[in-house]
């Protein structure tokens, strides 16, 4: 948009606002260009301003279309704890939508997240009242999925989700999904009731004519692991093999965890390589819990074997934990030699290898006659740190023998 044209356009939104931007303080100018104004909302930190900018902005459709402006200035007064000024901005957002975004579903939703990121969580269920009352958008079981995402974000376990799950179905006739049943077997296993959850899924399929699907299956999963319920857990893993559902990534994550918290990790390698042969690629959690596994039952070359598979295959972008895991186990075991190389990994990647290994690796290396190695390790450790790590490191280095 040329300079003229929205500077005319900025006058005319200025004309017609109920705070105009003649009001603003003389800090405040209209804004040659789209940029200058997210970059006047980004470093602006008076709650007031802010709010003003958003509504001087809301009618411009640029700005409408942009979430991360809504998002950023929403966060920005929730950090001045202004809630009155957040509600206050995202009613103006839409009083003054035009009638074909107040007809999109998503637009609402929208609105309705941002309320419950930041804690306003009446605010958002009014907010899906209003949008009942104004009947100018199609429902759809996204409505009921958002409802209910925001009481589970916000903690809301309880009875409360269970009536105004009802009472929006009951005022919608909208026909809950298995989308809309997941989340609230997530919110049975987060409230601790996974036996709830359990007996829901059954409910489902038998009441509802709702057919779970692996991520049903998943959160019950989930939820046994978090109770440690391990028969349960193992009863759940026989139904989705007898229903012949699929593993998913998340399904074999949690069998693998299972695996290594009953220190069978060679059972959890062997899932690890069945889910790489049916095609489903692992993650960086899918090989971490294995190293750790077999870190706390000892068996250090087999978790040094599975951080180069990692390398190898390739899937992920090896991340500093397995390493850092390992070097760790290796020193505290006496290891010293395979802590020193797995060190030098970590330094070559530009990562900082662990205070207090280290400083156990150094004293390990020393007494084993090893002292230039270890003053080696602290010259290009020490290079990798500045300010107040390095102050730290220092107190460290001064107890070492080199």
């Amino acid at each position: 948009m040329a300079m003229a044209a929205y500077l005319s356009r900025i006058a005319r939104l200025s004309a017609s606002h109920q705070n105009p931007v003649r009001t603003f303080s003389s800090s405040i100018t209209p804004f040659s260009s789209f940029r200058a104004l997210k970059s006047a909302i980004k470093t602006e930190e008076d709650p007031l301003k802010i709010a003003k900018l958003f509504e001087l902005s809301i009618s411009i459709p640029t700005f409408r279309r942009f979430r991360p402006l809504f998002t950023l200035s929403v966060h920005k007064l929730s950090r001045s704890k202004r809630f009155d000024l957040i509600d206050r901005i995202l009613t103006n957002s839409i009083t003054s939508s035009p009638p074909p975004q107040l007809a999109s579903e998503g637009y609402w939703l929208r609105i309705a997240m941002l309320y419950s990121q930041v804690g306003m969580v009446d605010n958002a269920l009014q907010l899906f009242d209003k949008m009942l009352q104004q009947q100018n958008c199609t429902l759809t079981e996204k409505s009921l999925c958002g409802i209910l995402s925001v009481m589970i974000d916000n903690k809301i376990y309880d009875d409360k989700l269970q009536q105004t799950f009802e009472a929006f179905v009951t005022k919608t006739g909208i026909s809950p999904g298995v989308k809309s049943y997941n989340l609230i077997l997530k919110a049975h296993c987060k409230g601790g009731h996974v036996d709830e959850a359990q007996a829901l899924i059954e409910k489902m399929e038998t009441e509802n004519n709702v057919h779970p699907n692996i991520d049903s299956y998943n959160i019950l999963l989930g939820g046994y692991l978090d109770s440690k319920k391990k028969s349960a857990f193992d009863m759940v893993v026989k139904q989705i093999n007898e229903k012949g559902l699929e593993h998913n990534l998340t399904t074999y994550n949690h069998r693998i965890l299972r695996y290594c918290k009953n220190k069978e990790c060679v059972r959890a390698k062997k899932l690890l390589d069945e889910m790489i042969s049916k095609g489903v690629e692992p993650n960086s959690c899918s090989y971490n819990t294995i190293i750790f596994g077999f870190c706390k039952v000892g068996d250090l070359e087999s978790a040094k074997k599975l951080l180069e598979q990692m390398v190898s295959d390739g899937y992920v972008k090896a991340p500093s934990f397995g390493y850092y895991t390992l070097m760790k186990h290796m020193v505290d075991e006496g290891e010293f030699d395979g802590g020193l190389e797995i060190c030098k990994d970590i330094i070559q990647k530009k990562w900082v290898p662990p205070f207090e290994a280290t400083g156990l690796l150094v004293n390990g290396l020393v007494k084993n006659s090893k002292a230039d190695e270890a003053k080696e390790i602290v010259m290009k450790f020490k290079n990798r740190l500045n300010g107040p790590a390095l102050q730290s490191w220092g107190k460290i280095e001064a107890t070492l023998p080199i």
